[in-house]
């Protein structure tokens, strides 16, 4: 299962966020996982809006199965809209697939 979480900060915006695991959906008809492949494009297509189209700075971590973003300090309207939508993304693959993501948005 993959497990997407919201890290905010004291301000209640987000400061950031943890998606870790995989999605265990294999197929032979694809040859891929499409859950992951879903959670990677929009997860990834986020911090890569935030890193280089906003110029953000902060910690932007990558690797099988973990993408971590901490972008604390740095959170404005423009990275509210950002993650806000990526998370509506995941939200939309959670409805097709509710077994294969957990979606953790505590805290606000």
């Amino acid at each position: 299962m993959i497990t997407a979480e919201a890290v905010y900060s004291r301000a209640g915006l987000f400061a950031g966020y943890r998606i870790s695991g995989h999605g265990e959906m294999d197929t032979e008809e694809l040859g891929y996982d499409i859950v992951c492949a879903a959670v990677s494009a929009i997860t990834l297509t986020a911090a890569l809006g935030l890193r280089d189209a906003l110029g953000i700075d902060g910690s932007y971590e990558s690797e099988s199965g973990l993408l971590t973003v901490d972008i604390s300090g740095h959170e404005d309207a423009r990275t509210e809209a950002v993650i806000a939508s990526m998370f509506r993304g995941l939200e939309e693959v959670q409805k097709q697939y509710p077994d294969r993501i957990l979606i953790k948005k505590h805290g606000r």
